[in-house]
């Protein structure tokens, strides 16, 4: 019985682990990059930073007024270093480095909550190219009755930013305009199949 119990606690926490994603911010000499980054909640952020400069987390009116006064949040060390999904609660986070807050370094992390879309496995009828995307989705349909069949793209907020139906066997779906981030795919069909996809532009 023990061994049932930890075994489905290990396939748990893989489950969990499979959906989280690690963004990466630098800096671009007196500035982060990206300057505001948004992750959904349960991400790892990890700064590759000059050995100039670290990372502090501050309040937001400390943050507008460019000083460096801790709020106890999470603290980045010089050279960079991460951020455990545990200090990013939701809510947005505001970051400076420290010796360079009077000249503008600083940054945000907007942390979301996992929105009330559910995503469901994709069976083999559709394919997803890559994940993460850059620039374009890539689809491809793998059953014929799927063609014509309408889809829409959601942000982490369930806002629809698309709707357009899948024109043919392979499909590439333009998102080069839309910011790095969690997104949801729906495909409607006799049955509708919800795609989580990570874009990085």
């Amino acid at each position: 019985m023990k061994t049932k119990i930890l075994l489905l606690i290990l396939l748990l926490s893989a489950g969990m682990a499979g959906y989280s994603t690690t963004w990466q911010i630098t800096n671009s000499g007196f500035s982060f990059s990206p300057a505001t980054v948004t992750i959904q909640q349960g991400d790892d952020v990890n700064f590759s930073l000059a050995s100039i400069h670290n990372a502090v987390e501050v309040s937001s009116a400390t943050w507008t007024a460019n000083g460096s006064t801790s709020n106890n949040g999470f603290q980045v060390p010089f050279g960079g270093g991460s951020v455990a999904a545990s200090k990013l609660t939701v809510g947005t986070h505001y970051y400076v480095c420290e010796p360079h807050a009077s000249l503008g370094m600083k940054g945000k992390i907007v942390v979301v909550n996992a929105t009330a879309i559910v995503e469901t496995r994709a069976d083999q009828r559709v394919t997803l190219g890559s994940n993460p995307v850059r620039d374009v989705i890539q689809l491809t349909i793998n059953e014929s009755n799927l063609v014509g069949s309408a889809y829409r793209l959601y942000n982490q907020l369930g806002q629809q930013l698309m709707n357009d139906q899948l024109s043919g066997k392979t499909n590439l779906i333009p998102v080069s305009q839309l910011p790095s981030g969690v997104y949801f795919l729906q495909i409607a069909a006799t049955d509708v199949k919800t795609l989580k996809i990570l874009i990085r532009n």
